[in-house]
């Protein structure tokens, strides 16, 4: 119930009338409305049917008791369809301290505008509204608007229809009521839908009254996946229809083909076109339902009757504009005219599950289509779609009930579902994993898209901005692939109806690690599914499972696995042809010694699956998915391993890749910000500086600060990466920032600023911990590293199993040889608490070597690295204690560290650690 809006189509006239409320009306208000502290005080909708017209009237009442709805109530706006019925309104008053100020005796009258709501959707109605600007209102007046509209539509012929939902809880109303009535010699059938219990009813003066009171109980919630019947909210619907032929039968007299093509007019060129072109019944259906979508723009014309008459098809043609009626009509008789069995059909495109258990009505359909009969088979041709052709016209759309338009009546017929021949989407990617698994993966994407999935790629097909087509290609593939895309094109082909989008691009941490071994989890139209139905509550124990649909998925995949990949396993279901939960799956896996192939699909059309089966269901479902592919590569050269020039090799396509970026667009920060990114990965500083500068220029942030700062850093250039710091907490002032100067300072010998800038943060709770963790590890180049001890110790008094707090009072020990004697205990704490969690043991093993028990310290070394290879502390401890006990390998950890942390040396020298 809309609640400043009251629309209501009416009948024949352009003029608004003040008359009183019609004779049958029993009015419903008995006083105490100005008292009422409901929003909405006053509900009163009564309906009547008689003569072939559906009068409505209301009587609504709002309490205006804030600002909103003071401003809310400001224009009343009652709209209606002047070709069809009128607009009468009998009271505006506003109800003020016991006063009743009567706007219409005032003066109050209506602006009247013509204007199409529905304009956007391709809709024209001829709505008239009448805007009343109401003056003077207060909060806590009560606004009382009352009208009636009257409805006569010119297609019914005298047969009537009304349907509207019932309002529910948990909707607020003072007093409210819905009632119809109708002569009870009139053949009226009414029925309602939803959860609502039956209204009472008797006969009263020769008429039959339904009264149902508002609000009424709100409906039990139902599962979001049960069918359509389900799920439909309470409402009534009457209708003076005996059954779905008297509907059928009724309308069949605007859908007749016979004499609506000219012998040797435009649409019968278009006929015989189309013979010439093919013999084939199927190929001339496919051409004409193309000729209808393609060159007959949508646009509903519900004037003069419009809403269920159709208009002609010459006319449908000559204008190249009509709604689905229209369409429906001129597909009809070419079709005809070429010898095609076919016919209109009524349908429900927002909810046909429920058409079954509706009231006979014309108000049960929202939309048309063709039914073409061919060689056995139905096909379900819709003149409103886009992009059909031979390959996927068979594809069935999900109406669940069809009503054939037939002069002898018909009743509802199944629209039955059946398996697509052809992808919506086929999807072939080839992915790039050479470059090693901390790189990011270069892949080229080609995608297919058939049907009304490819005609909506149609206009970005057309567009010569290649900035705008990269970022329709990143949008949607962001879902589907994720990462950068760089380069794009977008095609569409009229004569199949295919559009093909062809992307460039990278995607990022494709890979995990654990303990030596990278996996990598495999993307496909089969992997990822779940099916969790909620059926636990007893209402719901026998309420079946919708499927959603049609829809084909097909994708291929092409990997370059790294290189020097040896140890390559593929786990998981490799090859899957079955049918589960409604939708059929297909997969088949190869893995090759450089490369891996991955090929699989899924369908599913709509369909119900029953409360008995969801158990089966729910297991194939779960064994689907636990045999989700993955790629496990056992000890992988890892980013430290690879020296700079073969870094700068595989990293140079990626390279390439941002800097069309760049050629697309050079002003844009970002993309400079991107290559610097890659350009610091590849170990080239100073040209990654040179796009962060570049970067900076354009669109400077604390971000981009800190990045060039961390490319100064590694440069060695350290006053550079100081200053870069310093902008970057100037712009933002948070922690990540203030630790990061606070860092810099301490190694730039101004531990006692950055100790103080720290102190200034005034953090607490969390943030206060991380800031005591970073003070003590600065805490030594001021020679303050008792205050970090003690300042630790207070925060562990009051949270004694905080492992941040343990590892860094642990760490403190070690870096600064402070309270050795306490350290094992406080570190053996530390590891216990975290778990074994590398950067721990790597504290422990920094502690022990303080206290001389390298070999300790080396247990704990190759412990850490082993879940944590890259950690580069650990290389360096590891690297320093092997060179002292002769070892020369650890040149090679040390060399592996400083590729991870560039200015490692020096943080560690300022611990007093310098290896051999």
């Amino acid at each position: 119930m809309p609640l400043f809006v009251l629309a209501a189509p009416v009948l024949a006239g352009e003029e608004v009338r003040y008359v009183e409320p019609p004779a049958w009306v029993e009015p419903l208000y008995d006083g105490g409305l100005a008292e009422s502290r409901d929003n909405i005080p006053l509900y009163d909708r009564q309906v009547r049917l008689e003569d072939g017209t559906v009068t409505r009237y209301t009587d609504i009442a709002y309490w205006l008791d804030t600002t909103q709805t003071l401003q809310q109530a400001g224009t009343i706006q009652l709209a209606w369809l002047p070709d069809k019925g009128d607009l009468a309104v009998h009271r505006l008053e506003i109800l003020r301290d016991g006063a009743v100020i009567d706007l219409l005796a005032g003066g109050l009258r209506p602006e009247i505008l013509r204007r199409e709501r529905e304009l956007e959707r391709r809709s024209v109605d001829g709505v008239l509204t009448a805007a009343f600007a109401i003056p003077g209102l207060k909060i806590g007046d009560v606004l009382r608007v009352t009208s009636s509209s009257t409805l006569r539509d010119q297609a019914l012929a005298g047969e009537m229809q009304f349907a509207e939902g019932i309002v529910a809880e948990p909707t607020k109303i003072g007093l409210g009521r819905l009632r119809l009535s109708w002569p009870e010699s009139a053949p009226i059938q009414w029925k309602t839908l939803g959860d609502v219990a039956a209204p009472e009813s008797w006969n009263e003066s020769g008429y039959t009254v339904l009264d149902f009171s508002l609000p009424v109980a709100e409906p039990d919630p139902m599962p979001e996946d049960a069918p359509g019947r389900f799920t439909v909210g309470p409402q009534i619907q009457v209708g003076s229809f005996t059954d779905w032929a008297h509907v059928s039968q009724s309308m069949s007299r605007y859908f007749t083909t016979e004499g609506t093509i000219a012998p040797a007019g435009a649409i019968a060129s278009e006929v015989a076109r189309i013979e010439h072109a093919t013999d084939v019944p199927l190929e001339r259906a496919a051409m004409a339902l193309r000729m209808v979508q393609d060159e007959v723009s949508y646009l509903l014309n519900g004037m003069d009757g419009g809403n269920y008459l159709p208009q002609a098809p010459e006319l449908t043609w000559a204008n190249r504009y009509g709604d689905c009626k229209a369409k429906s009509l001129l597909l009809l008789a070419m079709l005809r005219a070429m010898g095609i069995e076919a016919e209109a059909v009524l349908v429900d495109s927002d909810n046909g599950d429920a058409v079954a258990i509706s009231q006979p009505i014309p108000g049960a359909f929202d939309h048309m289509i063709v039914r073409a009969h061919i060689a056995g088979t139905d096909y379900w041709l819709d003149g409103t779609n886009a992009g059909s052709r031979l390959a996927t016209i068979d594809e069935v759309p999900d109406f669940g009930w069809a009503l054939p338009i037939r002069s002898e009546g018909a009743d509802l017929i199944p629209v039955t579902q059946r398996w697509p021949q052809a992808p919506d989407r086929l999807l072939k990617v080839t992915y790039d994993m050479s470059a090693g698994v901390d790189m990011p993966v270069l892949y080229t994407a080609d995608i297919e898209f058939r049907g009304s999935m490819g005609a909506r790629w149609r206009t970005e097909a057309a567009l010569d901005d290649q900035m705008i087509v990269v970022g329709a290609a990143t949008k949607y593939l962001e879902d589907v692939i994720g990462g950068v895309v760089y380069d794009a094109r977008i095609t569409y082909d009229d004569e199949a109806g295919v559009a093909r989008l062809v992307a460039e691009g990278m995607a990022f941490d494709q890979f995990e690690f654990d303990r030596g071994v990278a996996s990598h989890y495999v993307t496909g139209a089969t992997t990822n599914w779940s099916f969790q139905p909620d059926r636990a509550r007893s209402a719901w124990r026998e309420i079946p499972y919708r499927t959603g649909g049609p829809l084909t998925m097909a994708e291929q995949w092409t990997y370059q696995l790294p290189e020097n990949s040896d140890a390559v396993q593929l786990s998981g279901i490799d090859t899957l042809d079955e049918l589960a939960a409604g939708t059929r799956f297909t997969r088949a896996a190869e893995l090759g010694e450089e490369t891996f192939e991955f090929r699989d699909s899924t369908s599913y059309v709509p369909t119900e699956i029953p409360a008995a089966e969801l158990g089966d269901a729910r297991r194939a479902i779960r064994r689907i998915a636990s045999g989700d592919p993955v790629l496990r590569i056992e000890g992988p050269a890892r980013l430290w391993e690879l020296d700079d020039k073969t870094i700068a090799r595989r990293l140079q396509p990626h390279i390439d890749g941002a800097s069309k970026l760049i050629e697309l667009k050079s002003d844009m920060a970002a993309f400079h910000a991107f290559r610097g990114t890659l350009l610091t990965l590849a170990r080239d500083y100073e040209d990654a500086i040179a796009d962060l500068d570049r970067a900076i220029d354009l669109e400077g942030s604390a971000e981009l600060y800190l990045l060039r700062g961390e490319a100064y850093n590694a440069m060695g250039e350290y006053d550079l990466a100081l200053a870069d710091a310093q902008t970057a907490f100037d712009l933002q002032g948070d922690f990540e920032y203030a630790s990061n100067l606070a860092l810099r300072l301490s190694l730039a010998g101004r531990a006692d600023e950055a100790l103080d800038l720290l102190d200034r943060l005034g953090l607490s709770g969390d943030e206060g911990v991380d800031v005591d963790t970073a003070w003590a590890e600065m805490s030594g180049h001021a020679d303050r590293a008792a205050e970090a001890w003690d300042r630790l110790q207070v925060a562990l008094d009051r949270q004694p199993d905080d492992v941040s707090l343990l590892n860094s009072q642990c760490w403190t020990a070690g870096i600064w040889s402070y309270q050795l004697e306490l350290a094992e205990e406080v570190c053996d704490r530390a590891v216990a608490v975290s778990g074994n969690a590398p950067g721990v043991l790597d504290s422990r093993a920094l502690a022990y070597y303080r206290l001389g028990r390298k070999d300790e310290a080396m247990a704990d070394l190759e412990a850490a690295l082993a879940q944590e290879p890259g950690q580069a502390a650990s290389l360096f401890l590891r690297g320093l204690i092997r060179l002292e006990n002769g070892d020369k390998s650890g040149r090679e950890d040390l060399i592996y560290a400083r590729r991870i942390e560039p200015g490692i040396d020096r943080q560690y020298k300022g611990y007093g650690l310098v290896p051999r």
